[in-house]
């Protein structure tokens, strides 16, 4: 790697956790903005740079302790037969200020959506930590900045039309995490 491009990721990695902390306190309006400078694409896990801020994190892991459990995709928790939700989980329970429930937003198509995008990677992911799979620090920030942005009040349909790019950023984190490929955490489950 050119050194340009050592400081260039290690910049992208600075501006995005920057970008999770400035994100949650700002409108979707603010969180976009943020995000311009922090991500050149919106294709978080497709970007070279946020390749290496996951192996960063892999390699920076709080502890040396082997990841706990497996993980599941959206598609296991939304629709395959007989799947049981993690106790305190109800698919009716309302999803935020969102007006739909749990199972509506994972039903709903996403069409380019960032708030569906990331709700059903964040559901994803919270059904699985609630399931028993550890999570790497870098997946648990992202799903505790999702939570925070969800309970600002934000609204289906603000982040249509490659808007919130931040969110999409962090869907694709919570994607890598939901697929078991984030380095650090659980390996996919086979059963699926």
């Amino acid at each position: 790697m050119k050194l340009s491009s050592f400081f260039t990721c290690k910049a992208s990695r600075a501006a995005l956790m920057l970008g999770l902390v400035l994100g949650l306190a700002g409108s979707p309006g603010m969180a976009a903005a943020q995000a311009r400078v922090v991500l050149a694409d919106t294709a978080f896990v497709a970007n070279p740079c946020a390749q290496l801020v996951m192996q960063a994190e892999a390699e920076l892991a709080d502890c040396a302790c082997p990841p706990k459990g497996c993980v599941r995709t959206q598609g296991y928790w939304s629709n395959k037969p007989g799947v049981v939700w993690p106790s305190g989980f109800d698919r009716n329970a309302p999803f935020f200020s969102s007006g739909l429930a749990w199972q509506q937003i994972m039903d709903r198509p996403t069409r380019g959506d960032a708030y569906l995008i990331l709700a059903h990677q964040y559901v994803a992911a919270v059904l699985n930590r609630a399931a028993g799979a550890s999570a790497p620090s870098g997946v648990q920030s992202v799903i505790n900045a999702a939570t925070a942005w969800f309970n600002s009040g934000v609204a289906l349909g603000e982040c249509t039309a490659g808007g919130c790019p931040l969110q999409r950023a962090w869907a694709g984190v919570l994607d890598a995490y939901n697929n078991g490929v984030y380095p650090g955490a659980p390996r996919h489950c086979d059963e699926e």
